[in-house]
C-alpha cells in the first residue's frame, strides 16, 4: 500500500534511486512499516535515515529488507541483485559524473533509465496475474449463476408441489401431525427459495463488479505498456516526448424438526455458494483496495523459460484451461445428484484430472482427461471452448508423461480447430502452437520444431509484443531447437540475442537469463567455440551459485558442461 514518505534527502542521484528502490519494496509489501522495522537488526531511527537516501545504506540492510518484503525466492534473488547494483552505484556514483554537470552522466540516466523499465515490467507482471483472478472470480460467479438459477427452478416446483398437498390435506379430516410437517416443509423450502435468490444477486452482482475492475486493470495495463515503450524509447536516445500516452443464513425452524434429505442437500448447497460468493467478495474488494491505493500498480503470471536442453510446455495460465481448486465445485447437490456429463461435473473432472498430473501422476492423469474428452465432445460438441481446453489438456499431460509423439499428433488436430473456432490470434490458439511445437521437438522431429516455433516467435511478437513472457519462452525454445537440429552456430546467434534481451527485461541475476546464458555457451561450444564455450559457462556457474546456490542443479550443469568442453 503507498505510504505518507518524508522527503529523500539523498546526496546522489544514485543514491535517491537506491532510496526508492527500498521505499517501492514497503510499499508493495503488505507488511506496516512496524513490522519492517521489526524484521531488520537496526533501530527504526537508522532505518528511517537510510530509507531517506543519506546516509547510504549497508549491503547487509538493502539484502535484509528485500528479504522481508518479497517472498517469492526467485523475484526475492533478482531483486537482491538489483540492489546490489544500485547501493554499488550509490556507493561510487564518481564516474558517472565526469561528462555532465547536475545530476548525472549520460551513462547514469541511462541506468536509471533502465532501472525504471525493470520496475514498470514487474509493475505490469502483477497487473496481469491480477487481470487472472478477475478471470477466475468471474468465471466462478457465472457458474454459480448458472448453478442457482437451477437450484431456484427447482425450489420453485418444490414449493408449488408443497403448497398443493398443503391445500389438500386441509381439504381433507386426517392427521393435523401431516398438515404441520407439510407446512413446516413449505415454510422451509420458502426460506431456501429467499435464499438461492439472494445468493444469485450477489453472484451477478460479482460478475458486475469483476467486469468493471477488469476494465479498470486493462486499462492501467495499456498505460503500463505505452510507459514502458516510451522508457525504451529513452533508453535507445530516441525523444520520449515524442511517445502517445494511454490513460449465514439460518432457517427458522421449531422444536419438531421434520426429517427433510432433499432440503438438507439444498442447505448444504446454499452454505457452498455463500461461501462462493464471499470468496470472490474478498478477492473483489482486496482488487478494489489495490487499485485505490495507486492507479499504476499492477500484475500477471509469469510463463518460466525453457531449461538447458529441454523444451518447454507453456503451462496453466489465461492461456490454458485453469488448475486450481474451483470454489464452486460441489454445488450441484442444489438439484439432486449431478449427472456424470453435466458441464459442472465435466468442469471438476478436468479440474481433477489435472492436479492429479501436476502432483506427478501423469499417466492416471492423462486417461482421466481422455474420458472428458469424450464425453465433452458427446454433450458439449467437438468444437466448445470447454471441448478444446479438454483436449489441449490431455495432450499437454499426456506428453508429460513420455507420449510425446501422440501428444503432437494430438495438439496438431487441437490447433486446427482452435484456429477454425477461435482464430489464428486467440491467446489459446497460440499456446496449442507453441505446445505442439515443444511435443514435436521432444518426439525427435528437431528440425520441424524449430521451423514451427520460428513462425510461433513471428505471431507472439506481433499479437503479444516482442518482450512478452511467452514471446521470450517460444524464443528460447526456437534456438534449443534449432541447435539439436545441428544448427549450433546459427543456435548460438538467437542465444546471443536472447541474452541480451532477458537481461534487459528480467535482470542479469535471473533465473531463466543465466539459463539462456548456459544455452548460449553449449551451443557455442558444440559450434566448435570450445574455449570461449568453458569461459561463458565458468562465468555461468559462478552466477549460479551466487543466486541460486553451490548445489543448485542448474550450477552442476554448468560446472560438468565448462569441464567437457575444457578437455583436449
Amino acid at each position: 500500500m503507498g505510504r505518507p514518505w518524508g522527503p529523500i534527502r539523498a546526496r546522489t542521484p544514485e543514491a535517491k534511486a537506491l532510496a526508492i528502490f527500498l521505499r517501492t519494496r514497503i510499499d508493495e509489501s503488505p507488511l506496516t512499516m512496524t513490522a519492517v522495522s521489526e524484521r531488520v537488526p537496526y533501530s527504526k531511527t537508522r532505518v528511517g535515515e537510510y530509507l531517506s537516501g543519506d546516509p547510504v545504506p549497508e549491503e547487509d540492510f538493502v539484502l535484509l529488507l528485500v528479504a522481508v518484503t518479497i517472498p517469492e525466492p526467485q523475484r526475492c534473488a533478482r531483486l537482491q541483485a538489483e540492489g546490489r547494483r544500485l547501493l554499488s552505484e550509490a556507493r561510487d556514483p564518481k564516474d558517472r559524473h565526469t561528462n555532465q554537470d547536475g545530476d548525472g552522466s549520460l551513462a547514469g540516466k541511462l541506468e536509471r533509465v533502465r532501472a525504471q523499465q525493470v520496475e514498470t515490467y514487474e509493475r505490469l507482471t502483477r497487473a496481469l496475474e491480477r487481470q487472472t483472478e478477475l478471470q477466475e472470480t468471474a468465471k466462478h460467479s457465472t457458474q454459480l449463476v448458472i448453478v442457482l438459477l437451477s437450484m431456484i427452478n427447482t425450489l420453485a416446483g418444490r414449493v408449488h408441489t408443497l403448497s398443493a398437498e398443503r391445500e389438500e390435506l386441509l381439504g381433507q379430516a386426517g392427521d393435523r401431525r401431516e398438515l404441520e410437517d407439510t407446512q413446516q416443509r413449505l415454510t422451509r423450502a420458502l426460506d431456501q427459495e429467499r435464499r438461492a435468490k439472494e445468493e444469485l444477486e450477489r453472484a451477478r452482482d460479482k460478475q458486475r463488479q469483476a467486469e468493471d475492475l477488469a476494465a479498470r486493470v486493462q486499462q492501467q495495463v495499456d498505460e503500463l505498456t505505452h510507459s514502458l515503450d516510451r522508457l525504451r524509447a529513452r533508453d535507445h536516445g530516441t525523444d520520449p516526448s515524442a511517445a502517445s500516452d494511454g490513460s449465514t443464513h439460518t432457517t427458522a425452524g421449531s422444536t419438531n424438526v421434520v426429517a427433510d434429505p432433499v432440503a438438507d442437500d439444498i442447505d448444504q448447497a446454499l452454505a457452498q455458494a455463500a461461501s462462493v460468493n464471499d470468496t470472490d467478495e474478498q478477492t473483489l474488494q482486496r482488487i478494489t483496495d489495490e487499485l485505490q491505493d495507486t492507479d499504476s500498480r499492477q500484475v500477471v503470471p509469469y510463463s518460466p523459460a525453457a531449461t538447458s536442453g529441454r523444451p518447454t510446455v507453456v503451462p496453466n495460465n489465461p492461456d490454458n484451461p485453469p488448475t486450481g481448486k474451483d470454489p464452486s465445485a460441489g454445488i450441484q447437490a442444489a438439484s439432486g445428484p449431478p449427472s456424470a456429463d453435466h458441464p459442472n461435473t465435466l468442469t471438476a473432472r478436468h479440474h481433477h484430472a489435472v492436479t492429479l498430473g501436476k502432483a506427478g501422476e501423469r499417466a492416471e492423469a492423462a486417461r482421466l482427461l481422455d474420458a472428458v474428452v469424450q464425453a465433452s465432445v458427446r454433450v458439449l460438441g467437438a468444437d466448445h471452448p470447454d471441448t478444446l481446453d479438454a483436449r489441449h489438456s490431455h495432450a499437454v499431460t499426456l506428453g508429460e508423461a513420455g507420449e510425446r509423439a501422440e501428444a503432437a499428433r494430438l495438439l496438431d488436430a487441437v490447433v486446427q480447430a482452435s484456429v477454425r473456432v477461435l482464430g489464428a490470434d486467440h491467446p489459446n490458439t497460440l499456446t496449442a502452437r507453441h505446445n505442439h511445437a515443444a511435443n514435436l521437438g521432444a518426439a525427435g522431429e528437431r528440425a520441424e520444431a524449430a521451423r514451427l516455433f520460428d513462425a510461433v516467435v513471428q505471431d507472439r511478437v506481433r499479437v503479444s509484443g516482442a518482450d512478452h513472457p511467452h514471446t521470450l519462452t517460444a524464443r528460447q525454445n526456437h534456438a534449443v531447437n534449432l541447435g539439436a537440429a545441428g544448427e549450433r552456430a546459427e543456435a548460438a546467434r538467437l542465444f546471443d540475442a536472447l541474452v541480451l534481451d532477458r537481461v534487459r527485461v528480467l535482470g542479469a541475476d535471473h533465473p531463466h537469463t543465466l539459463d539462456a546464458r548456459h544455452n548460449h555457451a553449449v551451443n557455442l561450444g558444440a559450434a566448435g567455440e570450445r574455449a570461449e564455450a568453458a569461459r561463458l559457462l565458468d562465468a555461468v556457474a559462478r552466477d549460479r551459485a551466487r543466486v541460486l546456490g553451490a548445489d543448485h542443479p542448474g550450477t552442476l550443469t554448468s560446472r560438468r558442461e565448462q569441464q567437457l568442453f575444457e578437455e583436449k
